[in-house]
């Protein structure tokens, strides 16, 4: 059986959902604070689904990707390979942290090492292709190629010094999120 553990991030965030909704009915009142309410739970409506297919991705990944498959390519052995793999996947994938993050908690559970995972998610905060035509068209073209330019480096950088100074942590991280 296992053990019964405070989730502290939840005890915080429903701590905070309450400060706020007690300082939303403060300041405005019960319509105050319920319009903050139905804003809340109307974002959770639209977001439900990307979450139910990002989800699905994150549990199909754990059963179609073996282990093996991991071990070779994404894992620590990998090196520079599996970062570049990473770095490559973080840029292409579409979607918020509510599609890559459940993503990546698959890859760390199918054994990708820490190098991976953290050139997966710089690279899809800074390289995302799908954000390429909102900054071209609302950035110019010189700015959107001068950030790229200057962020080049950093995905496949901080996913080797993770691994380097951080990646025999890999296996307690895996047992705190499970």
């Amino acid at each position: 059986m296992k053990k019964l553990t405070l989730d502290w991030t939840l005890i915080i965030l429903t701590g905070v959902a309450f400060a706020l909704a007690g300082i939303a009915w403060w300041k405005g009142g019960q319509d105050l604070a319920l319009e903050g309410l139905l804003q809340g739970f109307q974002t959770l409506v639209s977001v439900t689904p990307m979450l139910l297919a990002a989800f699905l991705i994150a549990g199909l990944t754990n059963v179609l990707i073996s282990k093996e498959l991991v071990e070779r390519w994404l894992a620590t052995g990998a090196g520079w390979r599996g970062i570049l793999i990473g770095c490559i996947g973080g840029a292409l994938i579409p979607g918020g942290p509510y599609v890559y993050y459940p993503i990546a908690g698959s890859l760390l559970q199918s054994g990708a090492g820490l190098g991976v995972l953290v050139a997966f998610v710089t690279a899809k905060n800074l390289w995302s292709i799908t954000r390429l035509p909102y900054e071209f068209a609302l950035l110019g073209p010189h700015l959107t190629l001068v950030r790229y330019a200057l962020t080049l480096i950093f995905p496949p950088l901080l996913g080797y010094l993770a691994e380097i100074l951080f990646g025999n942590t890999i296996e307690r991280i895996r047992e705190a999120v499970q």
